[in-house]
């Protein structure tokens, strides 16, 4: 077979070579930027961040709360916790020793021998507060732990798994919150994270950089009951790989092709 041939195959496999090493450096190093979280930090041993408070929730209609009521006589307060309003989650034997009580839509709940009382638009330590003033006149030296059962949220978008996510916990960062989903997908855009709040008919929507540390300072870096997050796509990116998978499919068939005519013309 002529040198010629041969020549010009070599030539043409490292041009189709040095195009696909290209291609993906440049992918890769445009991509490998905007992956990293917090990339603004210095790499350093120990880096000090400015003091933020956590937020306070307040209690919302639709909201759960758990009410353990306790006294001095514990046959007489085990009424409160047995009787009346409440209802009991079926998690297991520990959460059926306390009720659970559902906000109605006009911000009461229903404690046996008090009534209605308010509880949308106080914090939990006001509700507690409240109802051991009101016990009161029905037991002696009366005792209330309030919490919240129903932390839900809900992200959507570029991350591995979108859902709603119903939690225990009752302090649950935008970090936190993104870990439930299954972490970003390469594709999200980390720079422009979207919170969208409804906090008793008040609404707003956040944006957060997670690749800058100012996000720690954010008033949406604590999610809300509620909140609904918002990863959006790169489409720069997007394009980019759908871009370079094209191309290194066409070259691979190119590639393809010239070994054919190679190995035929050979013989």
């Amino acid at each position: 077979m002529p040198k010629s041939i041969t020549s010009s195959y070599v030539k043409i496999t490292r041009i189709i070579a040095l195009v696909i090493a290209v291609s993906m450096f440049t992918t890769s190093c445009t991509n490998s930027k905007k992956l990293v979280i917090l990339n603004d930090i210095p790499d350093t041993a120990r880096v000090a961040l400015p003091f933020i408070e956590t937020p306070v929730n307040t209690i919302q209609p639709d909201d759960i709360l758990e009410i353990k009521i306790s006294g001095k006589n514990p046959e007489t307060s085990n009424d409160f916790n047995s009787k009346g309003g409440g209802y009991y989650l079926n998690t297991g034997a520990s959460s059926a020793a306390v009720p659970n009580y559902l906000v109605d839509k006009n911000g009461f709940i229903e404690i046996y021998k008090l009534g209605k009382i308010k509880a949308a638009g106080l914090t939990k330590d006001q509700l507690k507060e409240n109802l051991q003033s009101a016990l009161e006149k029905e037991l002696v030296e009366p005792t209330v732990v309030v919490r919240f059962v129903n932390m839900r949220f809900t992200v959507l978008g570029e991350v591995r798994t979108p859902s709603t996510y119903t939690i225990p916990n009752e302090k649950l960062t935008i970090l936190e919150a993104v870990g439930y989903a299954g972490d970003l997908t390469m594709y999200a855009k980390r720079n422009s994270i979207r919170v969208i709040r409804d906090s008793s008919g008040h609404r707003e929507i956040g944006s957060i950089n997670l690749n800058q540390k100012s996000l720690f300072t954010s008033p949406f870096y604590y999610i809300k009951r509620n909140d609904v997050i918002l990863i959006e796509s790169d489409y720069t990116s997007k394009k980019q790989t759908e871009v370079f998978a094209k191309t290194a499919s066409i070259i691979g068939i190119l590639s393809g092709l010239i070994t054919v005519v190679y190995l035929i013309l050979r013989k």
